[in-house]
């Protein structure tokens, strides 16, 4: 597959802004991005369909028949308040194994069911929906629901037909249950303006046990590629309604459907007399009828939902390859809510990352411990077994990114090239509901940005290669822009933008009264603000530089540097005395006096600062509450993962939810922007953030997909 093609593919489905309540998994959500096929499984089958274990196994069986049919399978259930889209082993048992409640969610239901973070299965039509909202197209059930007998006095009609109506996913079915009236579903479909296809050799329309019901689908094609073809013309209309794939069952379990057939009216009988009805009518039905058949109904069930999902799989698998991917809708089925809230704008790097980590499993004669790399004056040539994975990363972007999952209105401000890498950056972006309006593009072969990372077998860097030249190609005229136009409460901005860059940013915050945090982003850039300043000064537009930037985020390497080149610069005056450093010290013996002394150093210039120490939590300085001339310095303990996945990220991640929780407290930053807060409350803004930076490290993600607006409040 060629990289501008991929590139198509994910613009296409980025066209569907996602909502925040979308948990999706990340193979999933790889899979959407990369434009891989990618099948919807609902879990009301689960739950409700079958007895246990049959129903967990049944999960788990047609999951793999949709990925060795060529698809990423992602069932769908509503889990502690958010929509999951792809299940963990552990989330097939809490629905299967009938522990907990499981309350059946169509359309109808899912707010309620969300908002009092209920455990719920999703049904055909609440399936569509969130398939839907995750920008998946294809969808494999059992049966759809459909007209119940008897509708004329009671109105029963499934919600499944109006859903199929209005939303454009495509279900793959073994046609509507027989226990409905058949004859009124299609009718009623038909209304719906929902094409019905019967798939194979015949043109009647299944009736889920039975291959036959007498009536005739309006449409037949008989290969996974024509559904396909269909699907891409459906959207290329721009019809917004879903399509019937009628699949009959596999010959061999139909043999039985006259006695299951029987079973069902005798079913239909006792459930009027009990007077069973609405979403309880199914359920009961299907469970009476595998009694009567001592289980034969339940093996032709099992059997016509794993012939769908290979069907439905084959046909996903047909659309990417022809430029569909998920791409079946023309058009946002979620539209975040106009925010009125100042945004956060982030300026600086979007890149594409590249993460390499060699394989922690291999002998230990073929290892190579980061150690010996790094002693080395270049690798050895070789290649070594392991696993590479692709993202959207870059500082700037990252640290959007975390703010954005956060619950930020975080505004990115960045440079790509008119490349595929830079469509692939901005399809994510506009995926995940992020404003993009202010990307640029300077053209003249200019390429997107490119970070290449090696890492070890624990996780750890061992090298990287880095190619942001675009980075220093972001006008100053984009950023007043933006700032024009978007008058933001906080600004973060990275050291990979050229000093000009930095000094408008600068200009422009103080102008507006906005809060500045400046991230240093490596050694040789994390000087790029101190040359901004010193521009300034000469310059005569500020009496005093040190009121410009409210707050910076070094680690302990860049703060050195920072200190260092501060006094070269003569932007601050002398160092503390090694008895001052000392004294700090005794009450902070964990901390390395050099970092002490460079805090103190930079504290005239940068009044608030919080350096990242990895393993060893972080070091924060402040102004005292009583004389803002006195430093207070503190030591943040660490948090520590469960796991190493990837080590990049995390510092960006720990900014990114620092500044989510201070755009979300308005009441933290003062109308000219500088932070009005107690030590003890920057203490545990960065305490709460450092969750943000383990659950990156866990990740392969620089930034981790679990990231929520409560992800900062768990214990």
């Amino acid at each position: 597959m060629q990289l501008a093609e991929l590139s198509q593919r994910r613009l296409l489905s980025s066209a569907r802004k996602q909502s925040p309540l979308l948990n999706i998994a990340p193979r999933v959500r790889e899979a959407l991005s990369n434009g891989e096929p990618v099948v919807a499984l609902e879990s009301t089958i689960i739950s409700h369909g079958m007895p246990y274990p049959q129903n967990v196994e049944t999960a788990r069986e047609v999951e793999q028949i949709v990925a060795a049919s060529g698809s990423i399978p992602a069932t769908i259930a509503l889990i502690d308040g958010r929509i999951h889209v792809g299940l963990s082993d552990g989330d097939l048992l809490r629905l299967g194994n009938g522990r907990e409640t499981v309350v059946k969610a169509s359309r109808r239901d899912m707010a309620a069911v969300l908002s009092q973070r209920l455990l719920g299965a999703t049904t055909v039509s609440g399936t569509m929906l969130a398939a839907h909202m995750a920008g998946i197209s294809v969808f494999a059930t059992g049966g759809i629901g459909g007209v119940h007998r008897g509708a004329e006095d009671t109105m029963d009609v499934s919600a499944d037909l109006t859903e199929l109506g209005r939303t454009p996913v495509a279900v793959v079915c073994a046609g509507a249950k027989s226990i409905l009236d058949l004859p009124k579903t299609l009718e009623y479909l038909e209304t719906q303006g929902v094409p019905v296809v019967a798939f194979g050799d015949s043109n009647e329309f299944p009736a889920f046990f039975s291959q036959h019901s007498g009536l005739q689908a309006p449409w037949k094609l008989q290969r996974a590629e024509q559904v396909a073809q269909l699907l891409k013309t459906n959207a290329e209309l721009g019809l917004q309604n879903g399509v019937v794939v009628a699949v009959p069952i596999p010959e061999e379990h139909a043999k039985a459907s006259v006695d299951i057939e029987q079973a069902i009216e005798a079913a239909l009988r006792e459930s009027e007399r009990l007077g069973v009805k609405g979403k309880e009518a199914t359920p009961f039905l299907l469970k009476r009828v595998v009694e009567r058949t001592g289980g034969a109904s339940l093996l032709a069930n099992i059997a016509l939902v794993k012939n769908n999902a290979r069907i439905a799989s084959q046909i996903a698998a047909s659309l990417a390859s022809m430029g569909g991917s998920q791409g079946f809708s023309t058009t946002a089925s979620y539209s975040p809510e106009t925010r009125t809230d100042q945004p956060l704008l982030v300026i600086g790097c979007a890149a594409i990352d590249i993460t390499s980590r060699v394989d922690p499993n291999q002998s230990a004669e073929s290892a190579i411990p980061e150690v010996d790399l790094l002693r080395q004056t270049k690798l050895a040539a070789t290649s070594h077994p392991g696993t590479v994975f692709t993202s959207v990363g870059g500082v700037a972007q990252n640290i959007a990114r975390a703010a954005h999952l956060l619950g930020a209105n975080a505004v990115l401000v960045a440079s790509l090239g008119q490349d595929a890498h830079g469509t692939v950056v901005a399809a994510d972006l506009n995926r995940m509901g992020m404003d993009t309006r202010f990307l640029q593009y300077p053209g003249s072969g200019a390429r997107t940005a490119i970070y290449n990372a090696l890492h070890g077998p624990n996780g750890d860097l061992v090298a990287a290669v880095a190619d942001m030249h675009i980075n220093g190609l972001l006008s100053p005229q984009q950023i007043e822009e933006a700032f024009s136009s978007l008058r933001p409460r906080a600004v973060c901005v990275d050291a990979n933008v050229s000093t000009p860059a930095i000094v408008t940013t600068l200009m422009q915050a103080r102008e507006s009264g906005a809060c500045v945090v400046f991230e240093p982003t490596s050694v040789p850039k994390c000087t790029n603000v101190l040359s901004a300043l010193l521009v300034i000064k000469h310059s005569h537009a500020v009496a005093d530089v040190s009121s410009l930037v409210h707050m910076i985020t070094p680690n302990s390497l860049e703060l050195q540097r920072m200190s260092e080149a501060a006094l070269e610069l003569a932007l601050v005056e002398g160092v503390p005395t090694a008895a001052t450093v000392s004294e700090i010290a005794k009450f902070h013996y964990s901390l390395d006096a050099s970092v002490i002394r460079n805090l103190l150093t930079l504290f005239p210039l940068f009044p608030t600062v919080v350096v990242k120490l990895g393993e060893q939590g972080a070091a924060v300085i402040s102004p005292s509450p009583r004389n803002a001339t006195r430093p207070i310095i503190r030591h943040i303990q660490p948090l520590k993962p469960s796991l190493v996945e990837n080590s990049s990220g995390a510092g960006d991640s720990l900014v990114g939810a620092i500044l989510a929780q201070l755009h979300t407290r308005s009441e933290l930053v003062s109308p000219d922007g500088s932070l009005s807060l107690a030590p003890q409350e920057l203490d545990t803004i960065v305490s709460r953030a450092q969750r943000a930076a383990i659950m990156a490290i866990e990740s392969m993600h620089t930034v981790s997909d679990r990231l929520n607006p409560d992800a900062l409040n768990k214990d």
